[in-house]
């Protein structure tokens, strides 16, 4: 007698949905309560308006589960405020670090420190901080992300798995050669690319430069501010949310380096001042890219749950 087919219960659960996470943006305490280093203070009509609860409340309104925070240039290499927004917000939050480059190898100890904060025994997937900014403006006059500290700094990161994420906010053509350098010296180092490159639309010479770096596997770029890389000639239409232009952007980004090597981020809380993070957060959906369903699952969330499995929960 043929065994009768079984069906799931009708109680069965239903599988999670995806996890919706920004991959760019940054908190900061008010200047009462903090200190920022001098000459390094955020915009006035900022200053109160980034704080770890702004954000929250934001991202519920917006229906963002977590998200990435990136250490902000006010607080500089004082990382007590975001990794004290770490442990206020279990689950919620996973922090980038800010490379100190002007210290030699304290400064390679100091990021090393950084990086073990927070770990379980042999479980480097819980600690506070779990990827580093490499920022180019930081670094001697005269000095390169090449030098014995940036490669040290870089091969400690490949060593922990942190994505190293630069900002080249001058632009991709002055460091995409140290760039380069760094992921052939360490090639298992996980690569960020902030913002587009910093790449003012698919016109800008350093367009070309930014899509190039596809043919390395550990390079993934951020998709995010996009309201920082709009054409210099860009009409006053063009400037104004969804941003016409950066539809072509994106699409290129998810052509060449292939959807899961691209990451949504809003630039929290610069992007209060421009179509604020409600919008932000529907931007994929409205610039034109032609992003479906399963890309964006993979654009918001999915693929920065991968980066940093057990961030989020």
């Amino acid at each position: 007698m043929a065994s009768k087919a079984t069906t799931p219960p009708n109680d069965a659960p239903s599988p999670s949905p995806p996890l919706v996470l920004d991959a760019h943006l940054h908190v900061w305490p008010t200047p009462t309560s903090y200190a920022y280093v001098e000459g390094k203070e955020p915009p006035a009509s900022l200053a109160t308006t980034a704080t770890a609860e702004a954000l929250v409340s934001a991202m519920d309104d917006a229906g963002i589960h977590g998200a990435l925070i990136v250490q902000p240039i006010n607080l500089l290499h004082d990382h007590a405020y975001v990794a004290d927004v770490v442990r206020r917000y279990p689950g919620r939050f996973v922090a980038c670090a800010l490379a100190d480059p002007t210290r030699g190898i304290a400064g390679v100890n100091d990021l090393s420190r950084l990086l073990h904060a927070g770990d379980a025994p042999g479980n480097a997937s819980t600690g506070t901080y779990r990827a580093v900014r490499f920022n180019p403006g930081l670094w001697p006059e005269g000095a390169r992300m090449t030098d014995e500290v940036g490669v040290a700094m870089f091969e400690l990161c490949g060593e922990r798995r942190a994505p190293v994420g630069f900002m080249c906010f001058h632009g991709l053509h002055l460091h995409v050669e140290d760039i380069k350098e760094l992921m052939r010296a360490s090639p298992r180092t996980p690569v960020m690319i902030d913002h587009f490159g910093f790449c003012k639309g698919v016109d800008d010479p350093n367009w070309k430069a930014l899509l190039e770096l596809a043919k390395f596997p550990q390079v993934g770029v951020k998709a995010s501010a996009q309201f920082r890389v709009l054409p210099l000639d860009a009409s006053d239409e063009d400037k104004e949310w969804p941003y016409p232009t950066t539809g072509a952007q994106l699409r290129q980004l998810i052509d060449a380096f292939g959807v899961e090597r691209v990451l949504w981020g809003s630039d929290f809380p610069y992007v209060t001042r421009e179509c604020g993070y409600a919008e932000a957060a529907t931007i994929l959906e409205n610039c034109g890219a032609g992003v479906t369903p399963e890309e964006k699952a993979l654009l918001m969330g999915g693929n920065l749950q991968r980066t940093f499995p057990g961030g989020w929960y």
